[in-house]
């Protein structure tokens, strides 16, 4: 595995990151200062156009406004004295506050300016203070204060709307000031109001810069490393399963990721290599274990398929005409070649192990599928230097890797299933010479039947097991009825030809769990485990009516018909060893022989059932056995006869 270079730096791409949120702050930092700035500036120029011009006209009207009443109120006295004192004074006053009323009006209007609607406001006031002085006049004069009748509408009538006019034109001035005052105030509220908006935007765009960065810093920085450290202390406490994150990525992340994951393939492939080495160092041991040639094949598929997940592989065992080799035993997948010839093969052609994807000059086995990698290996398998199969290991190629890495993988992979090869080649000779000798030792040579040795090591287990499991056990003793007049009117060969046809109709007869024998001679025992004496009864008689069905022919001659005698017990009622119930089940057999041979006789005395529909079907099914046997010929020991089958 390669480590390459980051295209992008996570060191460059935080800094940039972090400068970038750094100039942006100060940008907007620096933004908000100027803006500041301007509204400032903005808000004391307001300030400065309500205070030295919106309220100084608001106040001189208002003084003006008092004045002008004042001066009503004592030009109305001055009209209403009658005294010529009083009369006096009051007129008197009344010039002064006329003066000073003329003086304000003077005042002001120097001080409006271009302000063009409140001087055209303040001209409609001096328009009316103009009249209502001319009417002031009137009110003053002597004629008028003599008619008192005259006087009192003067007063009561004609002055209240003139000096009304003049308050309303100064309350219309007041009311222009006092508008342009809540212009300037609303403007300086709205401004305001743009300003806070601007200001929390621009507190809001901060913050999110804030917490961008933030959320880039913790997502590709901080939670990236602090995975990357969980997988590293869960690789450390020896979990090599552990998924490592970020592998992809090309920047200093992706690098310690890779490398981490380099670092944990290396720690899978040493303690796959362990375990191998302890596994192999216990297979040969295992392999010894086994009883039975299915039995190994089994802990071979079992243990080769944990050794070498990555592969699929088969052991093809040769038959027993050598002229081709069958799957025994297979792993991780079915093989798709179920047989093969020798010549199909080419490290049986060459006699040495072929390991196919290393070499520049190689071609492919003819037993190797289309669809197969073209990393597999065959190793033959040699036993007392004689090739008894083939080990063909198949590399089951992953997407994610490379080429070179899979031919790396696989050569590792086929120095395993050499080694393997050599523990697997002992354990096959031995189960094969174990298997012809116990074949030899517990096997009856003429009928296939289990002998005596194979009876007694059977019925030990038996009966203890069903002694455990309180279970019924019954055993069922036959021998053929004039057997020695077969021998001594037509031969021991033809005695032979009747013993092995006998055999042959027990081993169809019973099922797996039962346990046909040949004791010596015509004498035969089947021990029938979990079946009681009643259904070994049945059993018994059907076994009588297929073997009294039989017709065997010898030579060009037939023989005369077979007839057998049966004897029935089980246990425990018999006994609770094989002697003794067999010793019960002879006597019965022995009783059957007295009354009259081709007979079931039980052991306890009771009476056999007769046959059931059943057994006539396998009479039936037993009869057109026979006849389609007819045409095999079966040779005798000296070759000097032909037996058929009627």
């Amino acid at each position: 595995m390669s480590l390459n270079l980051p295209q992008i730096s996570l060191s460059v791409s935080i800094k940039n990151s972090l400068l970038t949120s750094v100039f942006l702050l100060l940008a907007i930092l620096g933004g908000v200062s100027v803006m500041a700035t301007m509204r400032l500036s903005a808000l004391q120029g307001a300030v400065e156009i309500i205070n030295h011009d919106r309220l100084p006209q608001i106040h001189a009207l208002g003084n003006l406004e008092t004045q002008i009443a004042h001066t009503h109120l004592v030009a109305i006295r001055a009209a209403l004295s009658t005294a010529v004192e009083p009369r006096a004074d009051a007129e008197q006053e009344l010039r002064l506050r006329t003066a000073e009323a003329d003086a304000k009006i003077a005042h002001f209007k120097e001080t409006i300016g271009a302000d063009t609607p409140m001087r055209m406001a303040f001209e409609q006031f001096i328009h009316k203070w103009s009249l209502y002085l001319k009417l002031q006049a009137v009110m003053l004069e002597p004629e008028v204060g003599a008619n008192r009748e005259r006087l009192e509408r003067v007063v009561n009538i004609d002055m209240p709307p003139v000096f009304q006019a003049v308050v309303d034109a100064i309350g219309h001035a007041t009311r222009l000031a006092d508008h342009r005052a809540d212009t300037a105030i609303d403007n300086a509220n709205l401004d305001a109001r743009l300003f806070r908006l601007v200001l929390w935007t621009v507190n809001g765009i901060s913050v999110l810069i804030g917490l961008a960065t933030l959320g880039y810093v913790t997502r590709h920085v901080s939670l990236p490393i602090f995975r990357i450290t969980q997988s590293m202390e869960a690789i450390a406490r020896g979990r090599l399963d552990t998924e490592i994150p970020y592998a992809g990525h090309s920047n200093e992340l992706g690098m310690m990721a890779r490398a981490l994951a380099f670092f944990r393939i290396s720690l899978v492939e040493n303690e796959r290599l362990n375990a191998a080495t302890r596994t192999l160092s216990e297979l040969s041991e295992w392999l010894q274990s086994a009883k039975s040639e299915p039995e190994l094949y089994q802990m071979i598929s079992t243990v080769l398929g944990g050794l070498m997940p990555e592969c699929t592989g088969a052991l093809y065992i040769y038959a027993d005409s050598r002229d081709v080799l069958d799957v025994a035993a297979e792993w991780n997948g079915q093989a798709r070649t179920r047989s093969l010839n020798p010549d199909d093969c080419w490290s049986l052609r060459r006699g040495h192990v072929y390991i196919h994807g290393t070499s520049e000059v190689e071609f492919r086995c003819d037993h190797v599928h289309d669809g197969a990698n073209e990393n597999y290996c065959c190793i033959p398998i040699l036993a007392h230097g004689e090739t008894v199969g083939l080990l063909h290991v198949e590399y089951a190629f992953k997407g994610e890797e490379s080429a070179e890495d899979a031919k790396a993988r696989f050569a590792d992979r086929a120095r395993l299933a050499l080694a393997c090869a050599e523990h697997l080649s002992i354990a096959i000779a031995n189960m094969k010479l174990r298997e012809g000798l116990r074949d030899q030792s517990l096997r009856d040579a003429l009928t296939g039947l289990n002998n005596r040795r194979c009876l007694i090591q059977t019925a030990r287990r038996e009966l203890l097991r069903a002694s455990r499991k309180h279970t019924p056990l019954s055993v069922v003793t036959l021998d053929i009825d004039h057997f020695k007049s077969f021998n001594d009117n037509h031969g021991h060969e033809a005695g032979d030809a009747v013993l092995r046809h006998v055999g042959e109709i027990l081993k169809a007869a019973f099922r797996d769990d039962d346990v046909p024998c040949r004791l010596g001679g015509e004498e035969f025992v089947v021990m029938l485990p979990n079946c009681t004496i009643e259904e070994a009864a049945l059993r018994a008689e059907e076994l009588r009516a297929r073997v009294e069905a039989l017709n065997v022919s010898y030579g060009e001659r037939m023989l005369p018909p077979v007839t057998i005698s049966v004897g029935v017990a089980a246990y425990p009622e018999a006994g609770i060893d094989l002697p003794e119930i067999l010793r019960v089940a002879d006597g019965a057999l022995y009783r059957a022989k007295q009354k009259g041979r081709n007979r079931v006789e039980l052991a306890s005395g009771g009476m056999v059932p007769p046959i059931d529909e059943v057994t006539n079907r396998a009479v039936a099914t037993l009869d057109a056995i026979v006849a389609r046997a007819a045409t095999d010929t079966i040779a005798p020991p000296d070759g000097d006869a032909d037996q058929r089958v009627a």
